[in-house]
């Protein structure tokens, strides 16, 4: 599962903050420090929050390695 990179990846190549993700997303940058750095897996609400917001299919973040 490549999740945790493609979102790190999606983030850093945007140029964005932990802080700035996590605040647009109504996430604590706590979350999304934990689901980049695999320490949590993901619900279903907040794979379609990442989809909706990098404009990726969930597919894709899961199984495709952007990087």
């Amino acid at each position: 599962m490549f999740f945790s990179q493609n979102i790190k990846f999606l983030r850093k190549r945007k140029g964005f903050t932990q802080d700035q993700v996590a605040q647009s997303l109504e996430l604590n940058r706590s979350t999304l420090n934990n689901y980049e750095n695999e320490v949590s897996q993901p619900t279903v609400q907040a794979l379609l929050t990442f989809s909706k917001y990098y404009h990726i299919a969930i597919d894709t973040l899961l199984n495709i390695d952007l990087t």
